[in-house]
């Protein structure tokens, strides 16, 4: 077997580390079952612009949210928010 490597920041490898131990695999673990489902997959197994996997929908209510848009009137209590929803029915 040949080793693979590569630098990453202080505070990423530290994630990976704990995540991984998280999930119950080693960090070569992990690495080992990326490099494998990158290649049965002929590249990337996740979209990397995108690698949460949220639909077109939700990246679309997350960029509104973020920008200020269609956003629901604030309400100043659960029962002011519940009244309003009612209303609407």
């Amino acid at each position: 077997m040949l080793s693979v490597s590569a630098k990453v920041p202080e505070t990423e490898r530290t994630e990976f580390y704990r995540i991984a131990d998280e999930i119950g695999t080693s960090p070569s673990n992990a690495i080992r079952m990326f490099i494998s489902a990158f290649n049965r997959k002929g590249g990337f197994p996740f979209d990397p612009s995108n690698p949460s996997g949220f639909n077109q929908e939700t990246l679309d209510a997350m960029r509104d949210a973020a920008e200020g848009k269609n956003l629901s009137p604030a309400y100043s209590n659960a029962a002011e928010m519940r009244a309003a929803l009612d209303a609407e029915v």
